[in-house]
């Protein structure tokens, strides 16, 4: 598609666009011309006329509204804004980094490795923690059971190296 065909194309969506303006525009001021004083309400047949017009003008929008042509221009719309948003990000980024500033993309990128790290220690820890309530529930059970190689004591027990460590801080 050429530059000339895209322009052609935009050109005659808003020649459309601009019809039902007009359209519109016109059959209202038709409405409200018949010369009415401005404190007496409308006779029955005006409210009729203009409750025909708001019905017409109701269903030509929204078949306007759900036409191809509507709907091709608001993709492109959203396409061009998105597009735009896009080139002034990377403006504003090479234009930090040529300042050897700090782009928003560079704390993005750092803060997107921080949750990434943040997750991957927080799902080990629940592992580690899922590990030492089975290692819990066998020893109670061990204790329970009246198994001689468990006591309560020794469950209850530091270890031995925490215990050295003690003695050698004391020193």
């Amino acid at each position: 598609m050429t530059m000339n065909d895209s322009f052609q194309k935009t050109y005659d969506q808003a020649s459309a666009f601009q019809k039902i303006w007009m359209d519109s525009f016109t059959k209202l001021v038709q409405a409200g011309s018949i010369g009415l004083t401005p404190g007496t309400p409308p006779p029955e047949s005006l409210r009729q006329l203009r409750g025909s017009i708001f019905n017409a003008l109701s269903e030509s929008w929204e078949d306007y509204m759900r036409s191809p042509q509507f709907k091709e221009s608001m993709k492109t719309m959203m396409d061009n804004a998105i597009a735009f948003r896009k080139a002034n990000n990377d403006f504003f980024t090479q234009a930090q980094h040529a300042v050897q500033g700090t782009a928003r993309e560079d704390i993005d990128n750092v803060l997107a490795a921080i949750r990434q790290a943040e997750d991957r220690v927080l799902n080990r820890l629940e592992a580690m923690a899922e590990r030492l309530e089975q290692l819990e529930g066998k020893v109670a059970g061990a204790v329970q059971n009246g198994n001689p190689k468990v006591s309560r004591g020794a469950a209850a027990r530091k270890p031995k190296a925490t215990a050295k460590k003690v003695q050698t801080k004391s020193k």
